[in-house]
């Protein structure tokens, strides 16, 4: 934690660097990723010990995260002041400036509403085109860490059929659905992220049933409202089976309707179980945001969990542990990951 003290003269010094980092770090990525049809990447990342936040671009818009800290309450224009040193930096107008306090440690819903401004805008990730919304909520709604992660898992999804579990706005459904998987299941427990994953589906001539270029048969896209353990256990008891399965759940959950949820102490269990839904040669993707996170994903039966996290974080995250991922093909006839 930083030990600088509350002065304007700090905060100016502050604002300074951390312009001049933006900038720096927003000339050499804006080439490369514009040559990859990429509108939203990581401009900063705590790189410099006593600014303690992120920045993120969003097509024209900017997100600035600060991390709580004591000084956050003795110092509250600290984030005001970074968030105006970034947009006069990239030539961002106020309008398109974006501010939110991250906490850590928290064991509340991640997604919970912070405002209701309800304004979404359309970004580019690739071939894909997704809705974000930068006010409403600490997350946007597109995790922009896992942009490799999404090529891979939609590199295997082709022409097989895909599960999306705790799948949020469902950014791995459509990039798999774009791949051309052959159907796509999508559950989670928010009805809100469900339409926010059809809404997606049709920014991108995907509706919840056909995609939109195709021929007979059609390719359906199945949106499930559940628990993802009730939806396994059901799943299991009805005999239904998937090939690409993408698994990526919250750290933890304490909702009234379903019992409390911890990772480290429940994903063996749910891996498991994702195990018995899957197809022999289908492959299960498992990823924890965690930074704690101590898997214990030994001696799995029928297959061997190998992490892929140094495939799956871009460069533009300094924070290489931003989240873990563990690839498991079942049986013979998985084959190894598509490069991507």
């Amino acid at each position: 934690m930083s030990r600088t003290e509350p002065t304007p003269q700090a905060l100016a010094r502050q604002a300074e660097m951390l312009g001049n980092r933006v900038k720096k770090t927003f000339d050499r990525l804006k080439g490369v990723m514009s040559r990859e049809a990429v509108d939203c990447f990581r401009l900063y990342d705590r790189d410099i010990p006593e600014i303690r936040a992120v920045v993120d671009w969003y097509a024209g818009h900017v997100v600035v995260g600060e991390y709580t800290r004591t000084l956050t309450e003795q110092w509250p224009e600290w984030l005001p002041a970074m968030t105006q040193a970034v947009g006069a930096a990239l030539g961002v107008p106020p309008d398109r400036l974006h501010c939110k306090i991250r906490r850590t440690g928290d064991r509340g819903e991640r997604y919970e509403r912070l405002d209701r401004q309800e304004q979404r805008i359309q970004v580019r990730e690739g071939p894909t085109r997704l809705l974000v919304n930068l006010d409403d909520y600490l997350d946007t709604g597109l995790f922009n860490d896992h942009r490799k992660t999404r090529k891979m898992v939609a590199a295997e999804a082709v022409d097989r059929t895909f599960l999306n579990l705790f799948c949020y706005t469902g950014t791995f459904t459509v990039a798999a659905a774009l791949a051309g998987a052959k159907a796509t299941t999508s559950v989670d427990a928010s009805g809100r992220y469900l339409q926010w994953l059809r809404d997606n589906l049709a920014c991108n001539g995907l509706d919840q049933n056909q995609l939109g270029n195709a021929q007979p048969p059609k390719v359906f896209h199945e949106t499930v409202r559940a628990d993802t353990r009730d939806f396994l256990r059901l799943a299991l008891r009805n005999g239904q089976r998937w090939d690409v399965i993408f698994c990526d759940p919250p750290s933890f959950s304490a909702r009234p309707d379903a019992p409390p949820w911890e990772v480290q102490r429940d994903h063996r269990d749910l891996v498991l179980t994702c195990l018995e839904v899957l197809r022999p040669g289908g492959v299960l993707w498992f990823s924890s945001n965690h930074q704690r996170f101590f898997p214990d994903l030994q001696d799995l039966p029928g297959c061997v969990a190998v992490e892929m996290t140094e495939r799956t974080v871009p460069a533009d995250y300094r924070n290489k542990q931003v989240h873990r991922v563990w690839r498991m093909a079942k049986g013979p006839g998985a084959g190894e990951t598509p490069l991507a």
